[in-house]
């Protein structure tokens, strides 16, 4: 899988929770729990850039939940 199809796959996602949530709500994402076929790491490497990027904001980070 191309690198942007794997963005995308988060993205899509993300999305998803976007469309059926209140405006200005926080959505919660569990990388590694959220797309089936994409690893934990390249989730957060995922994430981490879209936040980088000005994309999306990262409000709370549980990492240690993965430890």
């Amino acid at each position: 899988m191309s690198p942007e199809e794997k963005i995308y796959k988060v993205l899509r996602r993300i999305k998803e929770k976007v469309d059926i949530s209140p405006a200005n709500s926080i959505v919660n994402y569990r990388a590694g729990e959220e797309v089936n076929v994409l690893g934990t790491e390249d989730e957060i490497m995922i994430l981490n850039k879209l936040a980088d990027e000005r994309i999306i904001t990262v409000v709370q980070n549980f990492a240690s939940d993965f430890i």
